[in-house]
């Protein structure tokens, strides 16, 4: 064999450990997280510590998961109150460790985890947003209603309503009526295009906006009611 020949041998064996070693390390990494949806909920820890608040209802973790808080929405930031939703979770979490809880999905399709956060023990983050105006209650037709939190976070939507407080407040300009779906948690302004399939049969209608929010709806991403 030329000292060519065995050179290109070796370089071959080199690429070839390299490939199976970066193989190896994927596998191990898609593993924990495949684990880590699975497995049993977490107590405080320093992985569950705020180091940055994205949003009203979003926030990094020590590590660079992102958390999205279950239940809730908040405004975009283009939308009145997005500053003082952020600052709200800044000075109720930032540097804080969370209790998570999590209640179906531990993940979104975004790779977010979902949860239920708890600082201090008790003070159930989902909640109070929603109770000081700063977020509406945010369900699916899959969202685990029963559980005693999202009772709490319906709850606390009704009483910020009735203190007309922050997105509760009344609009300035309301329409005569909202619809939405029997079987969805959006209410829609008559004209969204989102409500444009909508039969009568297959609609509620709403007298107010605060009709709708009192059963636990939320607004339209589109039409912004």
């Amino acid at each position: 064999m030329t000292a060519r020949a065995r050179r290109t041998g070796r370089s071959r064996s080199t690429r070839l450990w390299r490939t199976g070693l970066v193989v190896g390390i994927i596998v191990l990494l898609v593993g924990f997280r495949l684990v880590e949806q699975i497995g049993p909920e977490r107590h405080p820890d320093d992985r569950f510590t705020v180091v940055r608040v994205i949003d009203g209802d979003t926030v990094e973790l020590l590590g660079g998961d992102r958390l999205r808080l279950l239940g809730v929405d908040t405004p975009e930031r283009d939308e009145p109150l997005f500053d003082e939703a952020r600052q709200f979770l800044v000075e109720l979490a930032l540097g804080r460790s969370l209790e998570l809880e999590f209640a179906g999905s531990r993940r979104d399709r975004y790779g977010r985890l979902l949860a239920l956060a708890y600082v201090d023990d008790s003070v159930l983050v989902n909640k109070v947003i929603i109770e000081n105006g700063l977020g509406y209650l945010y369900l699916f037709r899959d969202s685990p209603t029963d559980h005693p939190a999202f009772a709490a976070m319906m709850q606390a939507q009704r009483a910020a309503l009735d203190r007309s407080l922050g997105v509760m407040a009344p609009v300035a300009e309301p329409e005569p009526y909202y619809v939405a779906s029997q079987s969805s948690f959006r209410f829609h302004r008559p004209g969204c295009r989102s409500a444009d399939t909508y039969t009568p049969d297959r609609w509620r209608r709403f007298g107010s906006r605060e009709e709708a929010l009192r059963e636990g709806l939320s607004p339209c991403r589109n039409c912004r009611p």
